[in-house]
């Protein structure tokens, strides 16, 4: 009696265990799970919105509190490697800037203006006639003047073998930028960035010794230039 018992015991739980067995594989092939790592979808079609690497990498570890976030970048992972890379869109062309007419902005130029602006320039060069010079040269008359020439100074070896003289156009791009326009010079002035505030204290410093030459004349447009 006792071994029947057991028998029969013994019996139901090698059916649980079968029927558990059974539902386990049925299932199993119901849902076709995907390997470990791949998601059962394409995330490069289904997503909605991609999954932005950057975020990812700019908060890794904590980025990933998830094993569902963890597993779906892995599967993210594989499907880029398993595609062609994306084009990269050309960036939109820049319109590139207007060339600077510098006597239509020496015309519009106000001397009283470039005077303010100059202000930077005092703390090593004086504006006076036969004023002194200082750490740079005494500036009275210097639209027109040779370059490097100004009696008493002493001029680097860079400034001293520059041709030519400080015509407007030459003023107008060593004030940009001393140091790119005649490299070598002892200048440590950064320059006038903007094109304006360079016109106005040229046409101040042509106030200054009345010996400047006469300002370049703006261009004529265009337009108007065709039509004659």
């Amino acid at each position: 009696m006792i071994r029947s018992r057991w028998t029969a015991a013994g019996l139901c739980i090698a059916a649980t265990v079968g029927v558990a067995w059974g539902l386990g594989f049925f299932f199993d092939h119901l849902m076709s799970k995907p390997p470990g790592g791949q998601l059962g979808y394409d995330p490069m079609e289904n997503d909605a919105a991609p999954m932005d690497m950057g975020a990812v990498q700019r908060g890794w570890p904590n980025a990933m509190h998830d094993p569902s976030e963890r597993a779906r970048m892995m599967a993210y992972m594989h499907g880029m490697g398993s595609r062609e890379p994306m084009p990269i869109a050309a960036p939109a062309p820049q319109p590139e800037a207007a060339p600077v007419d510098l006597g239509t902005l020496l015309a519009g130029a106000e001397p009283q203006v470039g005077q303010a602006k100059s202000q930077v320039c005092a703390s090593c060069h004086d504006f006076t006639q036969g004023g002194p010079n200082r750490i740079g040269p005494n500036l009275w008359g210097v639209v027109g003047r040779d370059i490097g020439s100004h009696a008493g100074f002493a001029y680097s070896d860079a400034m001293k073998s520059e041709p030519g003289n400080w015509s407007y156009e030459n003023l107008f791009d060593y004030l940009a930028s001393p140091a790119r326009d005649i490299p070598g010079n002892r200048m440590g002035f950064a320059g006038l960035r903007k094109p304006e505030d360079r016109a106005a204290v040229i046409r101040y410093l042509a106030t200054l010794g009345g010996s400047a030459p006469p300002l370049p004349r703006p261009k004529e447009p265009a337009g108007e230039t065709a039509a004659q």
